[in-house]
C-alpha cells in the first residue's frame, strides 16, 4: 500500500460512535432501545429558522458565501457578544466555519506545531486528541476530581514544559457540566497571556447553563492570546446544519483563514441563513435551557436517592456518572453489558480519559429518562 500519514495509525473511530453504531444490533426486541450516547438536542428546530431559510432559498440565488461567512452574519455574531458579554468583536475577527468540529480542525492546524503540548482538563471531549495527534502534537491531560472538575492555575503550573503552546478548555464542559468560576478563568487568562500561550475556548454549550453565567473565556485584555470557538447545534438544535464560528484576533485570522479556505472553502450559504434568522428571531432560549435543566435534575436526583454518584451539571446537556461502588468492570464493558442487558445506550468514560464514569446525555423526555435509569438501576442491582 502507498504510504499514508503515519499519525492515523495512533487514533480510531471515537467511542462515542462505536457504542452508537453498536446501538444498531439492539433496535429489535421487546425492550426497547434507550439512545443516550450522542449530544444531539431532541428538541425541535424553530419553526421560524426554517420558514426564513426556506424564503431565502425560494426568492435567492443560492451562489458562493463571501470567503470567512456572510458579513451580515459575522457582524450579528459580534453584536451578540457585544451585547451578552460586553467584548468588541469586528466582522473582520470572525470565520464563518462548517460546525465547531471544522473549527477546531482549522485552529489546530494553523497553530499547532510537530512536538508542541496542548494542555487540557479531564475529563476531556474525545473529539480533540485526534486532530492534536493527527498535527504531530501531544495532548497532555490534567486530572481535576480533586477540584470539582475545575481547572486551575496550580495544575496548569505543574504541567507547563518549554514545549507548552496551548490550552484547550470547555465549559460548560462536556461530559461533566461542569462551568468554570470567574476567578479560576481569569486566572488561567493571566498565566496564558504571561506564559505566551493560546487558549482555545470551546464554548459550543455556553448558552445551556442552568445555574450562575457562563463565564467566556474571550475578553478584551486577552484578545490576542484565546481563539474562541462556538456554533448553533447546542443552543438552537442546529446540528445537521453544521454551522460554527471562530472568533479570534484579527491577526490569528488572517492565517486561520488560508486553512479554512483550501479546507473547505465556505460553510454553506443556506446554513449562515439559518445561523443569522437564529441569532435575530430566536435570542431568547431559556424556554429550552429549563427543559434541559428539570431533566438534569430528575436524573441527578434519582441517581443520588440509590446511592449513585454523579457529577451536578451546571449546563451543558449531560451528567456524568461515577462507577466506583457499582462495579469492577471498566466502563466500556460496563456500557456495553448495560446495552446488551437493559438496551440503555451510554458513553463510557475512558471517551473522555476517565475510565470509572459513564456520561449519559440528556436527550430525551423525562419520562424516557427515567425509564432509563430505572433500567440503569436494576442493572447495578443485578
Amino acid at each position: 500500500m502507498l504510504r499514508v500519514n503515519p499519525n492515523l495509525d495512533k487514533i480510531e473511530i471515537s467511542v462515542i460512535r462505536k457504542i452508537a453504531e453498536a446501538c444498531k444490533e439492539y433496535e429489535d426486541g421487546e425492550k426497547k432501545l434507550i439512545n443516550l450516547t450522542i449530544g444531539e438536542p431532541d428538541l425541535p428546530q424553530s419553526k421560524i429558522i426554517i420558514d426564513k431559510t426556506i424564503e431565502y432559498m425560494q426568492n435567492t440565488r443560492l451562489g458562493y458565501p463571501q470567503l470567512g461567512g456572510m458579513i451580515e452574519l459575522r457582524e450579528e455574531i459580534g453584536k451578540h457578544y457585544k451585547d451578552r458579554y460586553k467584548v468588541n468583536v469586528g466582522s473582520d475577527e470572525i470565520i464563518v466555519t462548517v460546525g465547531t468540529t471544522e473549527g477546531l480542525s482549522t485552529v489546530i492546524k494553523t497553530i499547532i506545531l510537530p512536538g508542541d503540548e496542548v494542555l487540557t482538563p479531564l475529563p476531556v471531549y474525545s473529539g480533540y486528541e485526534p486532530l492534536i495527534t493527527l498535527a504531530g502534537a501531544k495532548l497532555i491531560k490534567m486530572d481535576t476530581s480533586n477540584e470539582n472538575f475545575e481547572l486551575t492555575v496550580d495544575m496548569l503550573k505543574k504541567h507547563i514544559t518549554p514545549r507548552t503552546k496551548a490550552i484547550i478548555v470547555n465549559y460548560p464542559s462536556n461530559p461533566s457540566g461542569v462551568i468554570i468560576s470567574e476567578k479560576n478563568r481569569d486566572d488561567i487568562l493571566k498565566f496564558a497571556k504571561e506564559n505566551h500561550l493560546y487558549i482555545i475556548s470551546d464554548e459550543v454549550y455556553s448558552e445551556v447553563v442552568y445555574e450562575g453565567k457562563h463565564n467566556s473565556f474571550l475578553q478584551e485584555e486577552y484578545r490576542e492570546n484565546v481563539i474562541l470557538i462556538n456554533g448553533f447545534s447546542k443552543s438552537h438544535s442546529l446540528t445537521g446544519w453544521r454551522i460554527g464560528y471562530i472568533i479570534t484576533s484579527k491577526k490569528i485570522r488572517e492565517y486561520l483563514l488560508k486553512v479554512h479556505q483550501y479546507t473547505v472553502t465556505s460553510s454553506s450559504i443556506i446554513s449562515q441563513k439559518a445561523a443569522l434568522v437564529a441569532l435575530k428571531e430566536c435570542k431568547d432560549i431559556s424556554s429550552q435551557v429549563n427543559i434541559y435543566k428539570k431533566r438534569a435534575e430528575s436524573v441527578y436526583n434519582k441517581l443520588k436517592e440509590k446511592n449513585i454518584f454523579a457529577i451536578k451539571p451546571r449546563g451543558a446537556i449531560y451528567i456524568f456518572v461515577s462507577l466506583d461502588g457499582i462495579t469492577n468492570l471498566n466502563s466500556l464493558d460496563f456500557a456495553k453489558t448495560l446495552l446488551e442487558k437493559e438496551r440503555v445506550a451510554v458513553v463510557p468514560g475512558i471517551a473522555f480519559g476517565m475510565d470509572r464514569y459513564i456520561r449519559i446525555s440528556l436527550v430525551k423526555d423525562e419520562a424516557i429518562l427515567n425509564e432509563a435509569i430505572d433500567r440503569l438501576i436494576n442493572f447495578i442491582n443485578k
